[in-house]
């Protein structure tokens, strides 16, 4: 009997233990902020072929998109507004844990971005 509430007591401690080392590990990656904001950071770049965005994560570019997504051709943003916006939203899906962050014509027109 005894043994058998040593085991119960053994198998409860490693489970927490466990659950708070997942917990610790898994945050610590997201600067302990549970929520992942500020995780992440959207910068506008100017190219040959219009605007940009570069997406980080800490200090690693982690999106680097020179065209504009989800549309044919290698036309890059007319304006650093609609680069600016469109990673911005990039942005909020990789906080939601959206991978890839794919990005369609609806949402483009959405956000008025010509195209």
């Amino acid at each position: 009997m005894i043994r058998k509430k040593s085991s119960i007591l053994i198998i409860g401690i490693l489970a927490t233990a466990f659950a708070a080392a997942i917990y610790f590990l898994f945050f610590q990656g997201q600067g302990g902020n549970p929520g992942g904001e500020g995780r992440f950071s959207v910068e506008t770049v100017q190219g040959e072929h219009g605007w940009g965005y570069v997406i980080r994560e800490d200090t690693t570019a982690v999106v680097e998109q020179k065209f504009i997504p989800g549309v044919p051709g290698t036309s890059g943003f007319s304006t650093e507004q609609d680069a600016a916006n469109t990673g911005a939203l990039v942005k909020r899906k990789l906080e939601q844990g959206i991978f890839p962050p794919t990005i369609n014509t609806h949402e483009l027109d959405s956000m008025q971005v010509k195209y």
